[in-house]
């Protein structure tokens, strides 16, 4: 397969390196049954990575949207964005929350709007559903399921409490079966959640499941896509272990049977003992899916503000924090989202050269009490970066490293790179005359697409199927992309 881009938000890319053991005249012995007699024998390393590091890119925050409503998912399908929400009893704002905890619910409507730039929306278009059985509703998602027939391609997901024994009595006793490490304390014979769903043909017109998809407590967020590679559902959601907020994946071979919950991302060890990881904000890289990402809300109970983390992932399943502190913080006091913010799903296109995700924020802590003020102060706005600059391998002074060997897409090269004055950036190409880094023109300066040329010459000049290997050189500079083209 070929590669068009490269993208450094974990070290998937680059080699471990190792050493070889060299005798005193150069003659190198492995591991597995050395020539007697023993000899002393010197290191010499061959391709070990140094002095990098890895630093995620605080985002520029863009004002708050006017007349938002609640919507938390925003996608960008057909030129446009476009996203869904629930109106509970006629309160939408949080998407649901605790105003729709209020028993029974008079009406629930699933809404749909639609923007050209993100900020001026249509008016919604309101489709009551009938549902029977639940309340509570919490959790909500949406998403476009390529696998689905024409009558169920739009999906909206969405978490309740089930009030109806004849629907949870069944999947309750097979779900107290399961051994305790799949279960959630927080169902039990006497309160019972479901996750819940309801499908469209178009968007417009909304049809509910009557059952659970499964039995799971996901208040306040939940991710589903359809994963084309493994040709399953995907599943990302809230859990609660040791009394903190986790984020736990499912996964299902058809939509309305889902496999269990296991953990995914939790606070980490060194993380004050206070933080839950509050939100999952899940996201596939724009035009390059390949590189999965979350943007996890972290919630500080000591003062009940929050800030917007970066992690990655290479597989969906085991998720690393990258390093360099908060993607979105809040703002200062006195701004609309000065307090608690929480984060969207999906990186989308943001006008020429840029991507964003929307974010929430409110002036007031989270558990304050919820006066209609209070829920009213809650608002939208756009968290951005410039395009493919959302992390940076970078050396503080010198550092190098080698790729591990890629076929290209095409035959030169171009890197989104940032170094001060002083700073440089060479590109070798392993094994190549003529294009090692001694070779490479030094790259410097803060250029989003510069092309790479060895003494003037730009075409890597090898054959359309060969693999190659890249030897980096970064001193003083930050390396965001490197692209074939």
């Amino acid at each position: 397969m070929k590669t068009s881009k490269l993208l450094f938000f974990d070290w998937r890319h680059l080699q471990c390196g190792n050493l070889a053991w060299l005798t005193p005249d150069g003659t190198r012995h492995s591991v597995s049954r050395p020539p007697e007699p023993q000899v002393p024998m010197r290191a010499e390393p061959r391709k070990i990575p140094r002095g990098l590091r890895l630093e995620a890119q605080p985002a520029t925050k863009t004002d708050k949207v006017d007349d938002w409503k609640g919507w938390g998912r925003t996608i960008w399908d057909q030129g446009r964005y476009r996203s869904w929400y629930f109106e509970i009893n006629g309160h939408a704002k949080l998407g649901s929350g605790a105003r729709a905890h209020d028993q029974p619910p008079e009406s629930v409507v699933i809404c749909g709007v639609e923007s050209t730039d993100g900020f001026a929306w249509s008016a919604p278009r309101r489709c009551p559903i009938q549902i029977a059985g639940h309340e509570g509703f919490d959790g909500l998602t949406f998403f476009i399921d390529p696998a689905a027939p024409p009558a169920q391609r739009y999906k909206f997901v969405y978490c309740a409490r089930i009030t109806d024994e004849r629907i949870y009595a069944k999947p309750l006793e097979a779900y107290l079966k399961q051994h305790p490490r799949y279960r959630d304390s927080r169902i039990s014979a006497q309160r019972a959640y479901g996750m819940f769903a309801a499908v469209s043909p178009n968007g417009v017109q909304w049809t509910a499941l009557p059952e659970p998809l499964m039995l799971h407590p996901s208040d306040t967020d939940t991710t589903v896509f359809r994963d084309e590679e493994l040709g399953r559902y995907v599943m990302y959601t809230r859990m609660m272990r040791e009394d903190r907020r986790w984020v736990g994946r499912a996964e299902a071979e058809d939509f309305e049977h889902w496999g269990p919950v296991e953990p995914v991302l939790w606070p980490r060890l060194d993380d004050p003992p206070d933080y839950d990881i509050y939100l999952n904000g899940y996201s596939r890289y724009p035009g390059h899916p390949a590189y999965q990402l979350m943007f996890p809300m972290y919630y500080f109970r000591a003062t009940e503000r929050s800030e917007v983390r970066l992690c990655s992932s290479s597989d969906g399943l085991a998720w690393n924090q990258v390093p360099g502190g908060p993607v979105i913080a809040p703002g200062p006091p006195g701004a609309w989202d000065s307090e608690f913010i929480g984060s969207g799903k999906d990186l989308v296109p943001f006008g020429p050269g840029r991507i964003a995700t929307p974010y929430s924020g409110t002036p007031y802590p989270h558990k304050y009490p919820r006066w209609p003020a209070v829920w009213d102060a809650w608002n939208q706005g756009w968290a951005w970066w410039p395009e493919d600059r959302l992390c940076a391998l970078k050396a503080d002074q010198e550092g190098e490293c080698w790729t591990l060997p890629v076929t290209p897409a095409g035959r030169q090269l171009r890197l989104n790179l940032r170094t001060p004055s002083a700073g440089l950036i060479r590109v070798g190409v392993e094994g190549l005359a003529g294009r090692t880094v001694e070779d490479c023109d030094p790259l410097w300066g803060d250029r989003p697409d510069q092309l790479v040329t060895w003494k003037g010459q730009p075409n890597i000049d090898i054959a359309e199927t060969q693999p190659l290997t890249l030897h980096l050189q970064l001193r003083c500079a930050e390396l965001f992309s490197i692209s074939f083209v």
